[in-house]
């Protein structure tokens, strides 16, 4: 080979290894938030409860932008942007038409430990397909439902659990969870074996669950969340081995039991017989008891024991057809093994066709170090989900944005702009709302206040930035926003994000925002219910009746009137006068 040749082979070799080298790094990111959410923040900023609104008046204190540049009262859109259309998403793999009868082949019971959070994320995302809450489920709208039943701690009614020292990072992360995701039932309770855990669990199911939703189940799966699970092949074992008086169909070790799928009819004999199951067998879960009790008291169902292996830390050793694989709980075994199994995710949500003309109700599912709306956070995500529904918006709760933040030198309330540009392909309009930030008339639809801006505009613009500024405050407030999915809104998002003078000063992104919808090229996508104390966003002094979210946006913690105000509005009350002190 020539000098000139080896030259050219060595270029072409270090330019190939380079190729390599940043595909690897392009693609290696995690989409996970971190699992504790306790890491301090940049410069050394606390962490407590902050959503930027120092006061009422958010222009008041020496560093608050001063609106300068305040933009003319009643922004009206007067430019030209044209509608377009959201960018596609990739092919659906989820049922395209929603189980609307009431009657669903399975119901899926999972019952975890208050700690298995990151356990429950595998099993949505393995066994039905779920990675995120970008779209979230409707309700009951697949041909399977599940549920995770979530057990707890008795010593949280005697400790003080949303103070910082009580277990803070992981109370942190499951009430995110809650809020983020609607499918699980909460029972708080120390619960010592397995036979209480999962007999608890399917008598929830029965007698609650099953009932109040007014629905019929064939027959129910149950297994705990450390468990992988093959659903498509589970079901085509108990297909092959159905008996028309019911069945149990368990798979497990000698010793254990990993999962079992239950016809209706034979978890109902089984939970009649609970104490006599549990008599003599104690220290065995309810489904392997059951399968000894019924060997000496035949039942008139069917029971089938099948294999499954307990995790042995060896991939190697689990059988490419095996349908369950017990207690695993590290996430790299998780992900050897399914990828051994080459699991099928069974989807539990139907699409939504008409999710990209519709509206999402988005908040923070962040729960700040100093745990101050811990308390709260719940109730109020409740108070918006119920909202949500009774319009037919999507509710959608975010905290990995607010998260990022920690690692990115910035304050965390800028959290809510990467959360809105993430959900925001997905939807028409979304409108978010701060967490201290609730709705006082559930009743009002918000495409009024959508329909109020569109007719008011000067021009041919389309509105995209719906926002409100208060009597007594100098910039808007970015606690309540109407934001619709435009190619201005993302690019006015992008704009935002670039503004690092307010990374730390004061009114943080909310001064951000000011200061781009201010300038000339953005203002005509922007509508402003300037010096509006009522039609969008309303703090507690200035409260009416009729009024539609109630914003308790004080300078400390805004927790109790929060609380006081939920439970006034959930009674059908009024909340006049709450917080205003």
């Amino acid at each position: 080979m020539s000098v000139a040749a080896k030259k050219l082979y060595w270029i072409t070799a270090a330019v190939f290894l380079m190729v390599v080298f940043l595909s690897y790094h392009r693609n290696s990111g995690s989409s996970s938030y971190p699992p504790d959410r306790t890491a301090p923040n940049d410069a050394g900023q606390s962490l407590n409860y902050d959503d930027n609104d120092n006061d009422y008046t958010s222009g008041d204190g020496n560093n608050l932008y001063t609106g300068d540049n305040k933009p003319p009262g009643g922004y009206t859109p007067a430019g030209g942007n044209k509608p377009s259309t959201p960018p596609p998403t990739p092919a659906e793999t989820t049922p395209t038409q929603p189980n609307t009868s009431g009657k669903y082949d399975t119901l899926v019971v999972i019952p975890s430990s208050w700690t298995q959070i990151q356990n429950r994320q595998w099993v949505r995302e393995t066994v039905f397909g779920i990675r995120d809450n970008l779209e979230p489920c409707k309700k009951n709208d697949g041909n399977i439902i599940y549920k995770f039943y979530i057990y707890g701690r008795s010593t949280w009614g005697k400790s003080a659990i949303h103070s910082p020292e009580y277990n803070q990072a992981l109370v942190r992360d499951l009430y995110g969870e809650f809020m983020e995701y609607n499918d699980h039932h909460f029972t708080n309770a120390t619960v010592a074996d397995k036979h209480a855990i999962w007999g608890n669990a399917l008598d929830w199911a029965v007698t609650t669950y099953i009932p109040t939703n007014k629905i019929h189940v064939d027959k129910i799966l149950i297994f705990d969340s450390t468990a992988i699970v093959n659903l498509p092949n589970m079901e085509e074992a108990v297909k092959a081995s159905a008996n028309p008086n019911g069945y149990l169909h368990i798979w497990g070790s000698d010793s254990t039991t990993f999962a079992a799928m239950i016809s209706y009819n034979a978890v109902e004999q089984i939970l009649n017989h609970r104490e006599e199951l549990k008599a003599g067998h104690a220290t065995e879960d309810i489904i392997s008891a059951a399968s000894t009790f019924y060997a000496e008291n035949p039942a008139t169902f069917k029971i089938v024991r099948a294999t499954g292996q307990l995790w042995a830390s060896n991939v190697d050793l689990v059988s490419a057809d095996t349908a369950v694989v017990g207690q695993v709980y590290q996430l790299e075994d998780w992900r050897s093994i399914t990828d051994k199994l080459t699991i099928k995710a069974t989807p539990a949500c139907a699409v939504d066709q008409n999710r990209k003309k519709n509206v999402a109700l988005l908040t923070s599912s962040y729960i700040y170090v100093d745990m101050c709306m811990a308390e709260a956070s719940l109730p109020s995500a409740d108070n918006k989900r119920d909202y949500a529904d009774k319009h037919g918006y999507d509710f959608v709760a975010r905290a990995a944005e607010f998260a990022q933040e920690e690692h990115r030198g910035r304050r965390l309330v800028w959290g809510k702009i990467g959360a809105i540009q993430k959900v925001l392909p997905h939807y028409e309009w979304l409108f978010w709302m701060d967490m201290d930030a609730v709705i006082a008339d559930l009743d009002k639809d918000l495409r009024e206040i959508i329909q109020v801006a569109e007719k008011a505009k000067v021009g041919g613009d389309e509105v995209s930035l719906i926002v409100a500024r208060p009597k007594r405050d100098k910039i808007l407030n970015a606690g309540v926003m109407l934001i619709k999915n435009t190619e201005w809104s993302r690019a006015f998002l992008a704009e935002v994000q670039t503004r690092a003078p307010w990374y730390h000063k004061s009114s943080y992104e909310q001064a951000a925002i000011w200061e781009v919808m201010s300038e000339p090229k953005w203002s005509p996508g922007v509508y402003l219910y300037d010096e509006d104390d009522h039609t969008m966003n309303t703090f507690p002094k200035m409260y009416e009746e009729g009024d539609f979210v109630i914003h308790f946006a004080p300078a400390g913690c805004p927790s109790v009137p929060v609380l006081a105000a939920l439970a006034k509005i959930k009674a059908g009350e009024s909340a006049l006068g709450i917080g205003a002190e």
